[in-house]
């Protein structure tokens, strides 16, 4: 089977030109009442009422958010059992690290998110320390570098959403938006990932909804 590594200009670039199309949906997107409005590095969590399988309990981190061009993002959840070693047989892997599944769209392409000090290359900076590339000289060096799991994630394909698709879908309550970190991004226990910040979500939906004069005090 023949595999392609996605370049730089196929997922991540178009973040670079996506500011002020972001701002704009970000003020249109407050009304619709969910914990926060969507904007590169933060992560959409997939509601109950979401029926599409390809997402179910999923969490996508989102790496493009532009109201003319669309949303990109990478289901960062959910490891596959294919071992990294059989998308780069060619290379010296020593680790039986395991691919992630970034989304149903476009599954030959090969996308990685990484934590680094500083932009280097084809790299596009996400949130933190945290940084997307599809350049395959910085995903094969990382890998016979042997880059820990902590800091490395290969994924196959991605999510992608059509202008106002994402919106649309908000509206109908499938998805919640939450601010997140690098930890998250890289967490330890991504299976258990989706239960958690399903739960932070909805704690901040009923923060909102609640008035203030009904709020119900914590117990000690």
């Amino acid at each position: 089977m023949t595999r392609r590594i996605a370049g730089i200009g196929t997922l991540a670039a178009a973040i670079l030109v996506a500011g002020a199309s972001q701002r704009q949906s970000e003020v249109r997107l407050a009304q619709y009442g969910a914990s926060d409005t969507p904007a590169v590095g933060r992560v959409l969590v997939a509601s109950e009422k979401l029926g599409d399988p390809n997402f179910r309990e999923s969490v996508v981190l989102i790496i493009r958010f532009d109201s003319e061009k669309g949303t990109l993002g990478l289901m960062i959840n959910r490891r596959s059992k294919v071992p990294i070693s059989r998308i780069f047989p060619d290379l010296n892997v020593v680790k039986a690290d395991l691919v992630y599944l970034g989304g149903p769209v476009e599954l030959a392409t090969v996308q990685a998110l990484l934590r680094s000090p500083s932009k280097s290359g084809d790299m596009v900076h996400i949130l933190g320390d945290v940084y997307a590339t599809g350049s395959k000289d910085i995903i094969e060096k990382s890998i016979s570098a042997g880059v820990e799991p902590s800091k490395f994630h290969l994924y196959l394909g991605y999510a992608g959403w059509a202008p106002g698709q994402l919106e649309a879908e908000m509206e109908l309550g499938a998805w919640s938006v939450l601010r997140t970190s690098p930890n998250e991004v890289f967490d330890e226990d991504p299976d258990s990932l989706w239960t958690r910040l399903s739960r932070k979500a909805e704690s901040q939906i009923a923060l909102k909804v609640l008035p203030n004069d009904k709020m119900i005090p914590s117990s000690h």
